[in-house]
């Protein structure tokens, strides 16, 4: 609700609505409610709703609406809030991905644009912003903080303190997001500092992301003004954060899911302090398990009390980021609400997005898309030998890969070489090629590794696999065994302007053009949804992807370098641990 709906006439309007003196445009009758105030179920209430707003509630009102639905003593929650999601992670544009998440009960979301961020700078945050305004949920958008996430890759964009200055006014920004770069906090790095001082000064929110930071570190990292954290992966992690007053963002989405570790924490005596959100949220999850709605399933299914998980989907976020208006059901509340088949698997029956059924809201893209997010695949021109690994001494680094972990483990392992001494990965057992190519500034990085792990035992990928979502610089990165094919990928990625592709014989089998960015489509998410379902089973069924592994995802994340112990980036392997880029050949002295 923002300041400008408020005037004498539309507050006289609310009160004699509330009287039953005027009509209202909505009322929702013989409801059972959720009230987040007294943790209470109320049977058979009534709920008025004007000019998108909560009026009244209470048994029997004498009121009257425009249109009136008698909800048969149906389950009425406030609509769901989620605290901390990466849109981009999505594949859909904010408006689509809010017409998909609004169908799930979600009707508010923190967002933060980290990922565009990486490949447009401002300008990707801008066309955030914008095309947020036509959503049919309400987008907030945190500013992100750590723009390139490391030095050891080619970013797209470096923002500093200065440039997100000219957006923390925003009203629709909140406040810094999660400050990922915890030594730069420590250390009192002098960027790190201004960045902190600028949402201070603007009297806005910091999330934080520190995962296993602890103790006094923990202390100093909270009073630099951080206060929130959505990686805490252990009940320990979690009691900590909160005895230090703290929020606690417990995520259940594609990427991670750290609900069922920490679900045992939360109390009627702590639960103020714990919020839900999904981080990352593909389509083909959100249209088939749910958004919050699925947060809220998964705490209640490991103990968490109905109450207290509904309390966390809702007004707690509410109130961490002071959104005055929203997470009940009472009176002066937007009408944001959700009518729930039962309180098992909270599948949504309903939902009303400012007092009007959710099919009955219009997002609306902001219109043509922006030069500055398109036209992002920009490389040197490649050829087969780009992709010779040299490794004469026949011992090679391995990344390992297991189904299912982001970290990576480090091998070392003997490999076939050719006469020349680079690797004939054809002819090495359940190994493939790995490479990250820049494709931001045209500079001709090209990274090179081996990788083991990805396919099923036996199996050749006789192809190629690449996209250009790879965290956090997203720079191409392309798996494959034989160097025919990871160019012919590499070349259709940029032809598309950004995606996900399959390729075989030079020809591309499966594709997912993303031409926001890199990172995004303008298409719908029914047909997003079904583009990366049959492109992981292919991936699967043909190509020789284990089952454990989601390809899309494990291929993605090899370029993160922060997580351990190897990965890949632009600029060549990279020991996560020692932080430090090393040779393929493990006999290469470094």
């Amino acid at each position: 609700m923002r300041q400008s709906s408020f005037s004498p006439a539309a507050l006289q309007r609310r009160i004699a609505c509330a009287l039953g003196q005027s009509g209202c445009d909505l009322v929702l009758r013989n409801a059972r409610i959720f009230n987040v105030f007294t943790k209470a179920f109320v049977d058979h209430c009534d709920v008025a709703i004007a000019d998108g707003i909560i009026v009244n509630v209470g048994p029997q009102l004498a009121v009257h609406g425009k249109s009136e639905i008698d909800l048969e003593n149906a389950i009425l929650v406030p609509g769901f809030i989620d605290a901390h999601v990466h849109i981009e992670s999505s594949m859909l544009r904010p408006t689509e991905f809010a017409r998909l998440i609004l169908s799930k009960g979600t009707t508010t979301i923190v967002a933060d644009p980290h990922e565009i961020a990486n490949v447009c700078g401002l300008e990707g945050i801008r066309f955030m912003l914008q095309d947020a305004k036509n959503a049919a949920v309400d987008i907030r958008f945190m500013l992100p903080s750590c723009v390139p996430a490391t030095p050891f890759e080619t970013s797209g964009a470096s923002l500093t303190a200065d440039e997100l200055r000219t957006l923390i006014d925003n009203p629709d920004v909140m406040g810094l997001a999660e400050v990922m770069n915890v030594p730069a906090v420590l250390s009192g790095d002098s960027e790190m500092l201004e960045k902190l001082t600028m949402a201070h000064v603007a009297n806005k929110h910091i999330d934080g992301h520190a995962p296993m930071l602890e103790g006094d570190g923990l202390s100093a990292y909270v009073a630099a003004g951080v206060s929130s954290d959505h990686e805490c992966s252990t009940a320990k992690e979690a009691l900590e954060r909160i005895s230090r007053g703290m929020t606690v963002f417990m995520r259940e989405g594609s990427a991670g899911q750290n609900v069922g570790a920490l679900a045992s924490v939360v109390t009627p005596q702590n639960s103020s302090m714990f919020c839900l959100c999904t981080d990352d949220a593909s389509p083909d999850d959100v249209s088939t398990k749910g958004h919050i709605n699925n947060a809220v399933r998964c705490a209640v299914a490991h103990g968490v009390a109905v109450k207290e998980a509904l309390c966390m989907a809702t007004i707690n976020s509410a109130r961490h980021f002071g959104f005055k208006h929203k997470g009940a059901v009472a009176p002066g509340y937007a009408a944001d609400l959700v009518v729930l088949e039962n309180l098992t698997d909270f599948s949504v029956r309903a939902v009303f997005k400012n007092g009007r059924r959710h099919e009955e809201t219009v997002s609306q893209p902001s219109g043509s898309l922006p030069a500055s997010v398109t036209g992002r695949v920009r490389i040197r021109p490649l050829q087969e030998t780009s992709f010779a690994i040299a490794c004469p001494s026949r011992q090679a680094r391995i990344i390992g890969v297991t189904g299912g972990d982001l970290n990576t483990r480090s091998l070392i392992e003997s490999v076939v070489v050719d006469q020349a001494g680079f690797v004939d990965v054809a002819a090495c057992r359940n190994l493939v090629k790995v490479a990250v190519i820049e494709r931001h500034h045209a500079t001709g990085n090209v990274g090179l590794s081996l990788v083991k792990g990805l396919l099923a035992s036996g199996q050749r990928l006789n192809g190629a696999l690449a996209t250009t979502i790879s965290h956090d610089s997203h720079n191409i990165i392309v798996a494959g065994d034989n160097d025919a094919d990871m160019l012919a990928a590499v070349n259709a990625l940029e032809q598309f302007g950004g995606g996900i592709v399959l390729v075989r014989n030079g020809q591309v089998v499966r594709s997912l053009k993303l031409e926001i960015a890199g990172l995004m489509t303008t298409a719908n998410w029914k047909e997003v949804a079904h583009q990366k379902i049959d492109l992981v089973e292919t991936a699967h069924k043909e190509f020789g992807i284990a089952d454990n592994v989601d390809p899309i995802m494990a291929l993605s994340f090899l370029a993160l370098a922060v997580i351990p112990e190897l990965r890949i980036t632009d600029k060549g392997l990279f020991d996560a641990v020692s932080f430090k880029h090393i040779p393929v050949d493990a006999k290469t002295n470094m």
